[in-house]
């Protein structure tokens, strides 16, 4: 383990998990010169690292989470899209398939823009 003084100083020796301080108290006394220096573990306590362990995981149910509702969004999409190409297929043959030539499509409605006039004038006439 390292550990970093309030000086900067490292050095690698056994600490205790709760106080800081050193198990082999010559050890302390040869380092510190006797002056008390404070020595500190570079690791994160472990409150901390539980806290982010817990973070963690919360992130990752939540992640869990936000990918099972996109995956039901798509499969519910996809059904969506296939009922609407079921529907265009339908349609298809009746909108845009025409099977007539625009001549004929164009005499016909002459025809019938002749006999609409006809009518009306049939029905011009007994009103009067």
């Amino acid at each position: 383990r390292v550990f970093h003084t309030s000086e900067g100083r490292s050095h690698c020796g056994e600490v205790t998990a709760t106080c800081g301080t050193f198990l082999n108290k010559e050890l302390a006394d040869c380092v510190c010169g006797g002056q008390g220096t404070r020595w500190t573990r570079s690791r994160r306590p472990r409150k901390n690292k539980h806290e982010e362990e817990y973070r963690l995981s919360l992130d990752k149910d939540q992640a869990e989470f936000e990918k099972g509702r996109t995956e039901k969004n798509l499969r519910a999409t996809k059904e969506e899209l296939a009922k609407a190409n079921k529907y265009f297929e339908y349609l298809k043959p009746a909108c845009l398939e025409v099977h007539v030539n625009w001549e004929e499509r164009e005499a016909k409605r002459k025809e019938e823009i002749a006999a609409l006039k006809e009518a009306w004038e049939i029905l011009d006439r007994k009103s009067k």
